[in-house]
């Protein structure tokens, strides 16, 4: 996804902040330097290639990221967020 239609994809996420000075400007979770692409991406590669449920894929990317601020319950709520807007990138 092109960065602008990224930063206004995440623009209204509460779990997401933008800086133009920080990570060049990419949108990350609060508190960190991660993308939230980089969770979602990670989800979906353990439901696909390993044949994982969702919660064991959310779980296993934890393993991951055990520094994600709110753990389990940010990355679902990501997805969740991510899923519900997906009609954005539509043309």
């Amino acid at each position: 996804m092109p960065d602008n239609e990224r930063d206004d994809f995440w623009k209204d996420c509460d779990l997401i902040h933008s800086d133009p000075e920080i990570v060049s400007g990419a949108p990350v979770l609060k508190d960190t330097r991660l993308t939230p692409e980089t969770l979602g991406e990670n989800v979906e590669a353990f439901i696909e290639l390993r044949g994982m449920t969702d919660a064991e894929a959310v779980e296993a990317t934890l393993k991951q990221f055990p520094g994600t601020p709110g753990g389990a319950k940010t990355i679902r709520q990501l997805i969740a967020y991510q899923q519900a807007h997906l009609h954005q990138l539509q043309p």
